[in-house]
């Protein structure tokens, strides 16, 4: 037997801090590296006695050079895809352990065995301590490569165990139902199985779905889903976790290769981002993409074009980008959904490649967009003039309007709104005496017809105050909600104008009567 002492050039206090995860993940690379991931589950074998760790592979040796240089790797000249990319591994691990966690380190294979220790040097004068190997050469040839491990704790061992499962190979517990695989990609359901608190994630995805790149865990998915992108090369090894945008990027590259089968599937498990649209073309992070290729397969496939839509039949799509007019649609179409709501799911402008109608076409066919009309009898003219009235005699200095708003009707029965109003942004910003900010100038104030009923005045007064308030802001806004408590706080102080309106407004009925 030969016994040599070989030091590796890596001084003790090199800043390095590796968690116990880390050190595990690192070994366990070691011998990942040299088997196929499909023959993994049947050749390692490790077991854990008297704080003891030990990981060993049958039938498969190398030499002990690939341990001695950064950068070096037993995988640098194959050709198949592998964990890792910097052979750093067992030798920055090996510092960790030896240093931080006063582990008992051998490794053997094939012929040699070594044992991990620290030797002492002179450098410019000053003494160091410094990694080496404690290397034993035989004329023994074992077959087989082992690694021990001393000095362990129990919680050591259940997160070596954690590590085991941050490894890509098909009997992984964390992996379910294999939804689709080839050389590069693989897809699985996510199984039950617990997303361990030392396996990276993204945060905003939450432990979920995961995405394996690399044949390692890299990163989470918010859907129950375990993406596999094989031919991944990581650059920065520091950083264990993908970017949210490259999880998106992951899923970009395994839809544009997945058959319509799988993409039906993968889409159904999508769901949560089905309404998804990008507005920008330098959003990375949407989801948008990634729907659109899916759907894309889907519609490759008229068997399952046909199955997808017979599955779903009533999604409605929403345009991702609208002028003014559209902008009017989509409110008016909105305002029709909540009644239908029970009926139809909205969804992301990427289904539209499935043939489905958006929500302003589906509004429209069913007589729910809003049609206007100048005013025909005496009657509705009488009725818009004695609103306005109250409104020029109560709000002189409160809505500031000039000309006033002209009138029209709703004529649609069906139409969700009982008055709306056309708006135009002012080019200056004007205050009334309570100081509120007119944002708008109304141009035209809607009621519906229904409105223009005997005892429905109280019901087009307060309309007709509402769509005035919009010169304040839109519905949603804080300005437009003050302007509408005022509003109405100034019609309570004036019941007896109001009701001297109220008999006007029930005279006219008599009229016509």
């Amino acid at each position: 037997m030969e016994n040599k002492i070989i030091p590796l050039n890596i001084i003790f206090t090199y800043p390095v801090h590796w968690k116990t995860f880390q050190i595990f993940r690192d070994y366990i690379q070691n011998f990942y590296d040299s088997v196929p991931c499909d023959q993994w589950y049947e050749r390692f074998h490790y077991g854990f006695h008297d704080n003891t760790l030990s990981m060993r592979i049958e039938d498969q040796t190398f030499n002990y050079d690939w341990l001695l240089h950064i950068g070096a790797s037993t995988k640098t000249n194959s050709d198949q895809k592998h964990a890792g990319y910097f052979g750093e591994g067992f030798k920055i691990a090996s510092l960790c352990a030896l240093r931080d966690k006063h582990w008992e380190i051998r490794m053997s294979s094939g012929n040699w065995s070594l044992r991990v220790i620290h030797t002492d040097h002179v450098i410019d004068g000053k003494n160091v301590q410094m990694l080496a190997y404690d290397l034993t050469e035989s004329e023994i040839n074992i077959p087989k490569s082992e690694l021990i491990l001393q000095g362990l704790s129990n919680e050591d061992f259940n997160i070596f165990k954690i590590a085991l499962k941050s490894f890509y190979y098909p009997e992984n517990e964390l992996l379910g139902e294999k939804i689709w695989e080839n050389w590069d990609v693989a897809v699985y359901t996510r199984s039950k199985a617990q997303y361990d608190y030392e396996l990276p994630y993204n945060y905003n995805f939450g432990r979920k779905g995961i995405v394996f790149c690399g044949y390692q865990i890299r990163g989470s998915n918010p859907f129950d889903l375990v993406v596999c992108l094989h031919d991944f090369e990581q650059n920065d090894r520091e950083r264990d976790s993908l970017l949210e945008m490259e999880v998106v990027t992951v899923f970009k590259r395994m839809s544009a290769i997945l058959p319509a089968e799988a993409s039906f599937k993968i889409v159904e498990k999508t769901r949560r981002v089905w309404i998804s649209n990008s507005t920008d073309r330098f959003d990375f992070e949407s989801w948008t993409p990634v729907l659109r290729r899916l759907l894309s397969n889907i519609l490759y496939s008229s068997e399952y074009c046909k199955k997808f839509k017979d599955k779903y039949p009533n999604l409605l799509y929403l345009y991702p980008n609208l002028s003014k007019i559209q902008m009017n649609w989509r409110q008016e179409a909105q305002s029709w959904y909540k009644n239908v709501r029970d009926k139809y799911v909205l969804v992301g402008e990427p289904f539209s490649l499935l043939g489905y109608s958006s929500l302003e076409d589906e509004c429209r066919r069913n007589g729910g967009l809003v049609k206007d009309d100048n005013l025909h009898s005496e009657l509705e003219k009488n009725c818009f003039l004695i609103l306005e009235d109250v409104c020029r005699n109560l709000f002189s200095d409160f809505f500031i309007a000039d000309p006033w708003p002209s009138h029209k009707i709703i004529t649609n029965p069906k139409a969700a709104y009982h008055g709306m109003a056309t708006l135009y942004k002012n080019k200056r910003k004007l205050f009334n005496k309570m100081h509120l900010c007119i944002r708008n100038k109304i141009d035209c104030v809607y009621l519906k017809r229904s409105i223009i009923e005997a005892d429905k005045f109280y019901d087009g007064l307060s309309t007709y105050v509402h769509e005035m308030c919009h010169m304040f802001g839109g519905d949603s806004s804080e300005n437009f909600s003050i302007g509408l408590t005022h509003a109405m706080e100034i019609l309570l102080e004036n019941t007896a104008i109001v009701e001297s309106a109220h008999q006007k407004w029930r005279q006219q009925f008599c009229d016509k009567a």
